[in-house]
């Protein structure tokens, strides 16, 4: 389990599962931990996960470590098809990610990046209009990652 007093309720927290999109997570990850933020890469385990073309990262936490009280003000989900399918069928996606547990109730949000929004649909997933639910929508990636940075900033 976290530690809750290790953990942040304004942390970032950037989804990833084999076959991740490197050149998004890396450039999320690099610029919310520049601006700053405490940015954690989530896994469906710890174990060593490996990116579209080769990347092997260690997650800092796995979906199943996430203690209920830890809740994570901004959520990212980068995307590409392989990575949102192995996340969708991890059990911890489904109990933290899915049933907003690991947000902050009254602040957080879900970013969806513009790759990982085709299998999220073909999931029924995040379709709904909520305001906890950001999309990306085609915009460039540096100017959505600017707006999250500007949000996961303000308390």
């Amino acid at each position: 389990m976290i530690s809750t007093a290790q953990t942040h309720n304004n942390n970032v927290a950037i989804l990833i599962g084999s076959g991740f999109a490197e050149n998004k997570v890396v450039y999320c990850l690099s610029q919310m931990r520049a601006a700053g933020l405490p940015t954690s890469l989530l896994g469906v385990s710890k174990q060593t996960t490996s990116g579209q073309h080769g990347l092997m990262v260690v997650p800092d936490y796995s979906l199943n470590e996430l203690d209920i009280q830890v809740q994570f003000r901004l959520i990212i989900i980068p995307g590409s098809y392989e990575c949102v399918t192995n996340l969708i069928m991890a059990p911890g996606f489904h109990q933290q990610v899915k049933e907003y547990r690991s947000l902050d109730c009254a602040n957080g949000r879900i970013a969806i990046l513009s790759e990982a929004e085709t299998a999220l649909r073909q999931a029924n997933l995040f379709i709904d209009t909520s305001d906890k639910i950001w999309r990306q929508n085609g915009q460039p990636l540096e100017a959505f990652c600017q707006q999250l940075i500007q949000f996961a900033r303000v308390l």
